[in-house]
């Protein structure tokens, strides 16, 4: 009797997950559309074009290379953009609103309760951006206040960073990275946090950021990866191969150097990460 349940049971469970595994393309099937989040404000990975306002970034190209696998592989060739953010961006993933989120989602185990996520696309770290005139080190922001945007592993990174540094500084949460930016400008917080390639591509080399200087030191290591549904074993191979085809064939260094290299040649970090995660097929 034990044994019929535990077969039973253990039936009931294989079939619920295979009928998970196949859901994210079924449902995309069914819409006609692949749904690709994205965050409209986090160049260079991604963005609004200011020509067309159409998206585009780092992690937008690696979303539209795997629309195409999608659509190779039997699934819809239409592609809708869904705007996300640091607040929404999982929740629209673990509730289907979009099938992939194409942006700067660190990989963490916790989010990995509620997501699945790609092979990892990038590495960075968080760090600080502030006025000169106010900081240079995270030593000096003792009595400051900082503007960090919510839902993001940064928040989790600076109250930490500023604890191991006997730093007391008062953290503004905000919705959004432009909002905390906006502030900084404004003159109503002293700094702002968020990771050091969004803070140099969105805000020094985009303009704007005059007298404003990102600190050296790192708060942080942050490996962003593209979130999916989770227990979607079909959809996420997809997903990888494609990543692992594009670090393999050496086609990454495309799509690098298309969005960038303005903030100079990859690291070995993240030479290593595109080696270590081009499998073979």
């Amino acid at each position: 009797m034990q044994r019929s349940f535990l077969a039973v049971a253990s039936l009931a469970v294989l079939l619920a997950v295979t009928a998970a595994s196949a859901q994210t393309m079924a449902d995309a099937k069914k819409r006609g559309a692949l749904r690709l989040g994205y965050s409209e404000t986090s160049a260079p990975f991604a963005f609004k074009s200011k020509n067309d306002g159409q998206p585009v970034g780092y992690s937008v190209e690696l979303c539209k290379r795997i629309a195409s696998a999608v659509a190779s592989a039997g699934g819809p060739s239409k592609v809708e953009w869904v705007s996300t953010t640091p607040a929404t961006r999982l929740e629209a993933v673990a509730k289907g609103d979009v099938d992939i989120e194409c942006g700067t989602t660190t990989i963490t185990m916790s989010r990995r309760e509620k997501v699945d996520f790609s092979l990892p696309i990038f590495v960075d770290a968080a760090t600080i951006l502030a006025r000169k005139s106010s900081a240079t080190t995270i030593a000096e922001l003792q009595g400051k206040k900082i503007a960090v945007a919510e839902g993001t592993t940064t928040l989790d990174a600076v109250e930490k960073g500023l604890a191991k540094r006997f730093v007391k500084a008062e953290v503004v949460k905000t919705k959004t990275v432009i909002e905390a930016f906006e502030m900084l400008k404004d003159g109503k917080v002293d700094a702002m946090a968020s990771d050091r390639t969004k803070l140099v591509g969105t805000f020094l080399v985009g303009g704007g950021a005059e007298g404003l200087i990102v600190f050296s030191e790192d708060l942080s290591y942050e490996p962003y990866g593209l979130a999916v549904r989770r227990n979607d074993a079909e959809f996420r191979l997809i997903v990888d191969r494609t990543l692992a085809s594009l670090y393999r064939s050496g086609q990454i260094e495309e799509i690098y150097g298309q969005w960038l290299a303005p903030l100079g040649k990859p690291g070995i970090p993240l030479l290593s990460m595109y080696l270590l995660n081009g499998y073979p097929e």
